[in-house]
């Protein structure tokens, strides 16, 4: 006899199990069958299946459940209530050949780092570094809060974007792990919580998905790589060179969806310029009163210069000359989207050191 929980026989029970007569009512039910994909010299890539009707990206996906594109909707499912529906609202060229690149550019903290080339450093520059890596991993926490929450909110109509999404929340949770161990490997440990204003303005905010993109793309990612392209010029060991190199990587990646959304978005949907200029402003002020705390400040030009000797002078140089950099290109993409670029109407802490 068949067992009351499991519904299978029980050993040497004989008897025929009653199985239902099949009805393969489910076949020949796909849209378009005969469709196939063709792998290239870089293989069976995401964008290779967007072919026939499955290549169609509608302006609008108004199926409010995880029905796949291109499969056939179950009749009755309950809605997710999905907030982010339209292509304007999220879309971007090259989302799946990020995530390819990503996938395919992935490393791993753990084992690719060269960890054994860290050797003990002056007190003063190891204090600095652990600053700096608890403010970059903090950061990296911000950034996975704010890519999972929207991630959910967008309909599966637009797969690409979502995929990559998942990538960009990966390298940062890797990011938080890869500067996390440089803090705690050298006898030095974690050291003050960021200020936060900018954090807040990424979590709280009541825009949407693009203006969000606007804060997290123009200002934090641009920051954040800039400051690891300095860092890796500054860097005391392989593995600190190593970690800098592939988080630059990822970021770009993170950026370039950042840029390309953006451009996407206000080139169909004039109506959101004004919101996505007002999300920057707003931006721009918090962030530069997380940076009139020295904390961060001072714990780069101690890195740059060596330590507190060199701080002062060469180190607080290098440092002017890194926030000169990160509002150039900040300006560069800005002109690049056409909104407005005026280097006078940014912040003071972002103006030339000589407007300071």
């Amino acid at each position: 006899m068949a067992d009351s929980q499991t519904g299978t026989k029980s050993a040497g029970d004989s008897r025929p199990m009653d199985i239902p007569e099949p009805k393969f009512n489910w076949m020949n039910q796909s849209r378009q069958w005969g469709t196939r994909v063709t792998p290239d010299k870089k293989g069976l890539t995401l964008d290779k299946t967007n072919v026939g009707i499955y290549g169609e990206v509608p302006q609008r996906w108004g199926d409010q459940g995880r029905n796949p594109r291109g499969a056939i909707p179950v009749k009755g499912a309950l809605p997710i209530g999905y907030s982010v529906t339209q292509k304007t609202e999220l879309w971007a060229d090259c989302a799946a050949e990020l995530y390819e690149e990503a996938i395919q550019r992935r490393w791993a903290p753990a084992t690719d780092v060269p960890w054994s080339s860290i050797q003990p450093l002056p007190n003063d520059v190891e204090v600095a570094i652990c600053q700096v890596c608890t403010e970059i991993l903090q950061y990296a926490n911000i950034d996975i809060e704010v890519l999972t929450n929207w991630q959910h909110r967008m309909s599966y109509g637009y797969h690409e974007v979502k995929q990559f999404l998942a990538t960009a929340s990966l390298d940062a949770a890797r990011r938080y792990e890869a500067f996390r161990k440089r803090a705690l490997i050298n006898g030095g440990g974690l050291g003050l919580e960021p200020t936060g204003q900018a954090n807040r303005f990424l979590l709280e905010s009541r825009g949407g998905w693009t203006e969000t993109v606007a804060g997290l793309a123009l200002i934090r990612t641009l920051f954040v790589a800039t400051v690891c392209e300095y860092l890796y010029k500054h860097s005391y060991n392989d593995a600190e060179r190593v970690v800098y190199s592939f988080v630059i990587q990822d970021l770009a990646r993170l950026l370039t969806y950042g840029v390309e959304h953006l451009k996407f978005s206000l080139a169909h949907d004039d109506e959101r310029r004004g919101s996505v200029i007002t999300m920057i402003a707003i931006g721009l002020g918090m962030f530069a009163r997380d940076l009139r705390d020295p904390v961060l400040r001072e714990a780069l030009a101690i890195v740059f210069g060596g330590g507190i000797s060199g701080a002062r002078n060469e180190g607080m140089s290098i440092y002017y000359d890194l926030i000169e950099d990160f509002r150039e290109r900040h300006l560069a993409m800005r002109r690049w989207l056409d909104l407005p670029a005026d280097a006078a109407t940014m912040p003071r802490a972002f103006r030339p050191r000589d407007q300071n």
